[in-house]
């Protein structure tokens, strides 16, 4: 099979993606997102560029320092994928409310690193019934997690909304775990893949590991919605 072959079996270019923190996940999330030809992509950060985190943040360089990372995303991204739409969103997200812009996507990859920010993914995703991949890295120690509202227990049941407080990042654990959550994304956007959802994927040292998650029978949103 040719590559333009290859190329029109897989397209995604009719699909809108959001990325909700441009950090160590986010931007190698942001670059295979890119890279498979989403339509368009959403970069929301607050932050502005550290050099003492340039180990794991690849795009960006010494020069960079206090620029907005998702502003500096949009302009490195540009230059690689030009077919791609992206629109840098400087906003820092702490409730559903500040996802309003994002009601068209297909699919929302989280990526910080902070229990407030995904649970008001979480919320949005379960308000708008909108899929969404949750990634997390600690050391050598990483999950990724896709979640399809009322089909896949919650974030809460899954324990992914404070699974994870970071103490140190390693830049080949952020990719990884930036690869399996666009991974876990295009395959559900290209064929609605539904298997992985439901499954907590365990990245640790050098091992990979499975964890189907059960809701909770307590939970509000999963006793009445969940169907995987």
């Amino acid at each position: 099979m040719s590559l333009k072959n290859v190329t029109q079996l897989f397209s995604i270019d009719d699909k809108t993606v959001c990325i909700i923190g441009c950090g160590a996940l986010g931007t190698n999330a942001a670059v295979h997102m890119a890279g498979a030809g989403v339509k368009r992509l959403y970069l929301c950060d607050f932050d502005t560029v550290s050099l003492s985190n340039l180990n794991r943040q690849f795009l960006f360089t010494k020069t960079d320092g206090g620029f907005f990372k998702c502003k500096l995303l949009k302009e490195r991204l540009s230059y690689y994928s030009k077919d791609t739409e992206y629109i840098p969103t400087v906003k820092k997200i702490m409730s559903a409310d500040d996802l309003s812009f994002a009601k068209e996507c297909d699919v929302i990859l989280c990526c910080v690193d902070n229990a407030v920010g995904r649970r008001a993914v979480a919320d949005f995703c379960e308000k708008e019934k909108i899929p969404a991949v949750f990634g997390g890295v600690d050391g050598f120690y990483g999950t990724a997690y896709l979640y399809l509202p009322d089909k896949s227990p919650c974030p809460d049941c899954a324990g992914i909304i404070n699974d994870i407080s970071v103490r140190s990042s390693v830049s080949s654990s952020a990719g990884i775990i930036g690869s399996m959550e666009v991974n876990l994304a295009l395959r559900y956007l290209l064929s609605k893949d539904e298997a992985s959802a439901g499954r907590i994927f365990v990245f640790d040292g050098n091992l990979w590991d499975t964890l189907i998650i059960k809701p909770n029978s307590e939970c509000k949103i999963c006793n009445s919605e969940v169907k995987i």
